[in-house]
Formats: C-alpha cells, sequence, structure tokens
C-alpha cells in the first residue's frame, strides 16, 4: 500500500462558536460591510459571517479526527477531542490512500473513492477558520492506482502518477457530497492547486506548466526532467525534478504567477531525489527521503536543499517547520525518530508497528502512527522527548491512516 502525504487531518460533536471565535468573525468581517456592520448591498436579505460554511459549523479549535480504513474497505472515524468513534459506509477494498487535510482518496486499481472527513482548517494568514461538519463517503472517480491529492480553497486535484492522469475538482461542490470535474489534464504525473490556477508536472514534455482553472495553458512554464511528487506550501505549488524542484508562486497585485528553479547543491546531485514531499499542513519546509541515505529538507521560502543523513533506513519522513526545527520520521525497524534543531542524533521511540504497513500523520503538537496488526494508533508528543502519549485502540485495522482537521 502507498502511505499518506502529509503534505499536507475523528466525528467531532458540533462546537457553536466560543468567545475567541466571535472575536475571530468579527475581527474579519465581509468587507462588502459599512462602518456599523451593515451589508454594502441595498438588498434587505441578511449578510453571511464570513468564513461561512454551508452545512458546517464553526469552531474556536482544530477538529481533529482521525479517518480509518481496513484492506477490506471498512472505514471509521475516530474523533481525537471526544474520544468517540463511528462507522461509516464502506469503499472498495484500497490499495493505495492520500490526503489533503479535510479529504482522504482511496484507490484499487479501477477507481478512486473520497472521503469528507468533515473537519477542516482555513489559514488566511493573519486569520484561521476551524471547521466542523458530518463525515460522509462523498462518491468517486473511474481512475485507479497510486493516487495524490491536494487542495486550496476553491479546488481539489487528484492525479494518478502511473498513468499520468490527473483532475481539478470543485472543493466547494466536494464538500456538499457532489463530485464536479472543473478540469482534465492528460499527461500530468503532478497536478497542484494554487489558488484559481493549476500547476501540472507534464511528463511527456519535461516540463512544469500553469494553467487556468480550466485547465487551459497560461504561457507560464518552465523545464523540469522526470516531473514526480508534489507539494503545495505556505509559499507556493512545488514540483518535483530529477535535480531539484520547481517552484511556482502567485505574482505580485494579481499579475502572473512566478516559476523558479530550485536545484540541489551540486555536491549533492549524486543523491537519490526527492519525490515524496510532506510536512505539517502549509509550512514552508518540506521533508522527503532521500533514499536509504536518509531524508531531504527543502526550505521554499529560502530556495534551498539540505541532506540530512541517517544511521538506519527511513519510510516516511515530515517536517513539522516549527521553531524547534522538528523532523518526525518513521525507520525500517518501525520505531518513530524526532530530530530538532540540526542535531545529528534523534530522540526514538521503541518500535511501534511494522513499518511496512504504517502510516505516519502529524499535526503542529503531536504525531499519529498507525498499528495495523494491533488494531491501535499511536499518539506520539514529538517535542517531549517522542514520547508515547496515549495508544487508541480503532474498530478496524488502520491500514489507511488520515489525521483530517489540521
Amino acid at each position: 500500500m502507498h502511505h499518506l502525504r502529509t503534505r499536507p487531518a475523528p466525528i467531532a460533536v458540533p462546537a457553536a462558536l466560543g468567545v475567541a471565535a466571535a472575536l475571530l468573525l468579527t475581527a474579519c468581517s465581509s468587507p462588502d460591510a459599512g462602518p456599523s456592520g451593515a451589508p454594502g448591498s441595498a438588498s434587505s436579505a441578511p449578510a453571511e459571517p464570513h468564513g461561512y460554511v454551508e452545512g458546517a459549523s464553526e469552531a474556536s479549535e482544530p477538529q481533529l479526527r482521525l479517518l480509518l480504513a481496513d484492506a477490506e474497505g471498512s472505514v471509521a472515524v475516530h474523533d481525537l477531542l471526544a474520544g468517540e468513534t463511528a462507522s461509516l459506509d464502506d469503499v472498495p477494498a484500497p490499495a493505495h490512500a492520500a490526503t489533503d487535510g479535510r479529504f482522504l482518496a482511496t484507490s484499487d486499481g479501477e477507481r478512486t473513492t473520497i472521503v469528507d472527513g468533515g473537519s477542516w482548517t482555513v489559514d488566511h494568514g493573519d486569520h484561521t477558520h476551524y471547521y466542523d461538519a458530518t463525515a460522509r463517503v462523498v462518491g468517486g472517480l473511474d481512475h485507479g492506482g497510486p493516487v495524490e491529492l491536494a487542495s486550496s480553497e476553491s479546488t481539489t486535484t487528484l492525479a494518478w502518477p502511473e498513468s499520468a492522469r490527473a483532475v481539478a475538482l470543485d472543493r466547494a461542490a466536494l464538500g456538499q457530497g457532489e463530485v464536479r470535474e472543473t478540469a482534465t489534464v492528460a499527461g500530468a504525473g503532478v497536478l497542484l492547486p494554487l489558488g484559481t490556477l493549476l500547476v501540472a508536472g507534464d511528463v511527456d514534455e519535461d516540463r512544469v506548466t500553469v494553467l487556468d482553472a480550466e485547465g487551459e495553458p497560461t504561457g507560464v512554464d518552465a523545464a523540469c526532467t522526470d516531473p514526480a511528487g508534489g507539494i503545495v506550501t505556505r509559499v507556493g505549488a512545488v514540483v518535483g525534478c530529477a535535480d531539484g524542484a520547481v517552484l511556482v508562486t502567485e505574482g505580485p497585485d494579481g499579475g502572473d504567477p512566478v516559476v523558479e528553479t530550485v536545484a540541489v547543491p551540486a555536491a549533492d546531485a549524486d543523491l537519490p531525489r526527492a519525490t515524496d514531499f510532506a510536512n505539517r499542513t502549509g509550512r514552508p519546509t518540506v521533508a522527503a527521503l532521500a533514499g536509504d541515505t536518509g531524508y531531504w529538507l527543502l526550505d521554499t521560502r529560502e530556495r534551498t536543499w539540505q541532506h540530512v543523513p541517517t544511521d538506519r533506513p527511513l519510510v516516511h519522513a515530515v517536517a513539522v517547520d516549527d521553531a524547534d526545527a522538528h523532523v518526525v520520521a518513521l525507520d525500517t525497524d518501525g520505531r518513530v525518530r524526532v530530530w530538532s534543531d540540526g542535531d545529528s542524533a534523534p530522540v526514538t521511540t521503541e518500535p511501534l508497528a511494522a513499518a511496512g504497513r504504517a502510516t505516519l500523520q502529524l499535526d503542529a503538537q503531536r504525531a499519529y502512527l498507525s498499528d495495523p496488526e494491533g488494531s491501535v494508533v499511536h499518539e506520539i508528543d514529538f517535542a517531549d522527548g517522542a514520547r508515547v502519549a496515549r495508544s487508541i485502540e480503532v474498530p478496524v485495522h488502520p491500514d489507511v491512516l488520515a489525521e483530517v482537521g489540521r
């Protein structure tokens, strides 16, 4: 099974807005409102509050949940705040999976199914919204194989690298239970949203191409040999290339997007390339495996690469990108390893799971490691010496794990 990307993810009890959330809504009221808060429109209809999402409640804190699926397709959702678990509809037996922090895509050889975790975070830079809705299986697409998933506020993209096929979906419609394609892109091993634009890794042309919302070329592109793997960070969209990556950022003042090549240092050119980028949702720095040699760190804000060698091969590596520069990884022995502030020696747990079946997910405070054989998910405080804070028993073998609500 292909493991979930963090790039950047339980049924939560719908939360009423607390004082902090009410203050937040006041501080980021609609730009169309007048000084008194009355709508600028002549219409007498009440204005929807800033951040309003149909069918969702807004909360004052992240509504963190774990989406779980076993190899037969049984699906459950666990609320990390309330400690409650509920079953969802089954999906076709998953062989591959990916998540964007709200939606989970599972796929077999013929079809991909989308599950809405029902909780998500929207970061507007100067303020953040936390949403809570009903978790459910949404629908499917007639594409199969390994799948990648990414989202902006308006668009969700899915790419199937083995067949170089990709689609963009209307994310608002997806949140209302409708799978509505807005663009189909052939020849794309990678497809990422950047605002209303799309960033495609064209495997036929060895290029990264910026497309409009309908999938038409904008004329902005850059060379990228063998594009594979991608992630959206706070800075922009990253596509992995044989010699590094291409970074696409939104243009200043609504101008054309900017495309930059970020090559690995010449001294590291012979090391295994990065493809499986993972980070704490939205952060600028991402991690990726460097074969059996260790891991890469790509700082998209500074446009720099760093190779970090390890004494054991890794199967997952995720950049937390917090004040202590934590990197959390799973090694081939099933131990979670945590580096901080560039330390060469990590702190480690005991073996917690069979590495070949386990999935690693994390948020700002905790990491979650699935142990399918034990039907548990380990919650790890990576900032406290990789302490196992609790082991959560779940009703299905967590062959698939996604943390949503981050």
